[in-house]
C-alpha cells in the first residue's frame, strides 16, 4: 500500500485573494500565485517516499464564478511546476449535498481506491475545518497550516509553515 500526503489547495498551495472584504479562491489564472516553498516541499516529501494529491473544493464553478477552462488552466501550473502524482476536485456546492465537497470524505477516498492507500498511514495538510473533518471522516492525520482566519479552529496538530509537514514523516 502507498502513503499519500493530501493538500487542500487554495490558501495551502497557493495564494487566496482578497476580494468582497475576504479572503478566496482565485477566479482568473492571472490571480492564480503558488506560495514559493511549495515546490520544494512536496519534491522532499515526494523523497520520503508519500504520494502528493490535491484534494480541493471548487464550489465557484457550481456558482457560475469560474470557468472549467480556468480551473483547468490553474490545474495544468501546478502539475507543471509541482511534483503531483494527482488532483481531486468536487465541482459542486454545499447544495448539491455530494459524496465529494469536503467535509465529507469522498475526495480522499476516491484517491485511496485509485492508489491503493494506506489511510492511516497518510497525512493532510488543510486550511479549514472541512479539510479538518475529511481528513477525519477519512481516517488521516491532519494538520491546520496556521492562517490568520483560522486561529478560532480548535485542533490538535498546528503547523506555522507547510515546510513543518516534512519534520511529522518517516
Amino acid at each position: 500500500m502507498n502513503s499519500a500526503v493530501f493538500f487542500d489547495r487554495d490558501g495551502v498551495l497557493n495564494e487566496l485573494v482578497s476580494r468582497d472584504g475576504g479572503f478566496f479562491s482565485p477566479r482568473t489564472v492571472e490571480d492564480f500565485q503558488i506560495f514559493p516553498e511549495v515546490m520544494d516541499v512536496m519534491s522532499q516529501i515526494k523523497s520520503k517516499g508519500y504520494l502528493c494529491i490535491i484534494v480541493s473544493n471548487q464550489p465557484d464553478i457550481a456558482r457560475g464564478n469560474l470557468e472549467k477552462s480556468e480551473l483547468r488552466s490553474m490545474t495544468r501550473i501546478l502539475s507543471s511546476t509541482l511534483d503531483l502524482d494527482d488532483v481531486f476536485y468536487c465541482l459542486h456546492d454545499d447544495s448539491d449535498e455530494c459524496d465529494c465537497r469536503k467535509p465529507a470524505p469522498g475526495l480522499l477516498l476516491h484517491a485511496h481506491e485509485k492508489w491503493d492507500l494506506d489511510l492511516a498511514c497518510s497525512f493532510m495538510v488543510g486550511d479549514t475545518a472541512r479539510d479538518f473533518e475529511a481528513a477525519q471522516e477519512a481516517g488521516v492525520e491532519f494538520y491546520l497550516l496556521d492562517r490568520t482566519y483560522n486561529k478560532a479552529l480548535q485542533v490538535e496538530n498546528r503547523i506555522d509553515s507547510l515546510r513543518d509537514i516534512i519534520g511529522f514523516l518517516e
